[in-house]
């Protein structure tokens, strides 16, 4: 009897110093763990500090202006292409960005700040023409028997002008406070940070256009000096618009990072990638006029004044404010060289701005904007 019950008390110890084994062997661990993280994060700066660029491909659309002379003479044999055309926006444009952020040492907290802008400015004068050769008597010879005629050569040219400038600047700023919520969650070194905050857009745009036309004179053969059969129509048009929207509000955002090769003691190469949204309480405006003109010429180019009969004008002015709600998404993805604390980044990155431009001219028309393209930039690490 007292056998088993030594043999009892002896399993009981064993049990008792496995348990304090694992359990001082994890206390151990969990200590040394935290040293080790205590210790990488001292190392870790507390502020990255961002600069870089995109070229932005940029997709609007604007209410065309086409004067009733311009269709007319639309696919006239001296129209190579639509005159219409000289007034597209840019595609392209250059942007900038910078950025701030700042993590508390201990903490997976991020405080950011960030802006982008960029401009696209574009001009355009298409002059598109043919030119034709007219034979025209120009005098009778006093010859009782030949009774001869001098001819001569006239030039004879229908022309369409078309010139467009177009000034495009936007901005956004982002404010915004984020939690990384699964560190490793990829793999060591890896990050996923979910932001919430604010986000301020901006978008404006100008455009002068003109158009200037002379498509159908005609000439008689049987005259030149006094040719009072000779006719033509003169037109002219210019249009002016200017837009912007003003627009604010929440916004949310979500960015990875996954190492992909290297150590962290030397160089990295990490995939990043994220998304956002953003729902912009905002106002658009729109306001501009155009003038058309056109006159109608009957009788010899020659006499003094010259033969106008016929002149005609148009005028038109537009403007309006109103509130809209524009949502927003973007996303990008990208590669991230680091070493220490600085990192070299490429990508490409789109935001899409929905119902955020008025691109209508007498009447209201809503419309996207749409920025998209590669991107670059530098970060420098401070406070490590």
């Amino acid at each position: 009897m007292s056998e088993l019950t030594q043999s009892k008390s002896q399993t009981s110890d064993l049990r008792w110093h496995l348990l304090t084994t694992a359990s001082a062997l994890a206390l151990f661990t969990s200590v040394m763990g935290q040293g080790a993280h205590a210790a990488e994060d001292a190392d870790r700066p507390t502020v990255w500090v961002e600069l870089g660029g995109q070229l932005e491909r940029i997709d609007r659309a604007e209410t065309v202006f086409a004067p009733d002379f311009v269709l007319a003479h639309e696919t006239a044999p001296f129209n190579a292409v639509s005159p219409l055309t000289a007034q597209r926006p840019p595609r392209y444009g250059f942007g900038g960005e910078g950025k701030i952020s700042f993590t508390p040492r201990g903490t997976d907290w991020t405080f950011s700040a960030a802006v982008r802008f960029g401009r696209s400015n574009g001009t355009k004068a298409l002059h598109q023409q043919t030119t034709t050769n007219l034979v025209q008597k120009t005098a009778k010879y006093d010859d009782p028997v030949w009774g001869r005629h001098a001819f001569g050569t006239r030039k004879v040219t229908r022309f369409n002008r078309a010139d467009a400038t177009t000034k495009e600047s936007h901005a956004v700023l982002d404010f915004m406070v984020g939690k990384d919520v699964g560190l490793g969650m990829v793999g060591h070194n890896s990050s996923s940070v979910v932001g919430l905050g604010v986000r301020i857009a901006q978008f404006q745009s100008k455009q002068n256009l003109g158009f200037k036309s002379f498509p159908d004179p005609h000439y008689s053969t049987q005259a030149f000096l006094n040719d009072v059969g000779a006719h033509h129509h003169s037109y002219f048009a210019t249009m002016q618009a200017e837009r912007n929207f003003r627009g604010i509000g929440p916004a949310i955002a979500w960015n990875a990072s996954a190492a992909i090769a290297g150590q962290p003691d030397s160089t990295m190469l990490d995939f990043d990638w994220g998304a956002n949204a953003a729902i912009l309480f905002g106002r658009t405006k729109v306001h501009g006029g155009y003038n058309i003109s056109t006159r109608y010429f009957h009788g010899s180019p020659f006499a003094a004044p010259p033969p106008l009969t016929d002149h005609t004008t148009a005028h038109g002015a537009f403007g309006r404010s109103r509130s809209v709600v524009a949502p927003n998404v973007g996303g990008f993805a990208g590669l991230t060289l680091q070493r220490a604390d600085a990192k070299v980044s490429f990508g490409y990155r789109a935001d899409f701005f929905f119902g955020a431009l008025d691109g209508g001219l007498e009447q209201r028309s809503k419309e996207n904007i749409v920025f998209h393209g590669p991107f670059a930039k530098i970060s420098v690490g401070l406070g490590g």
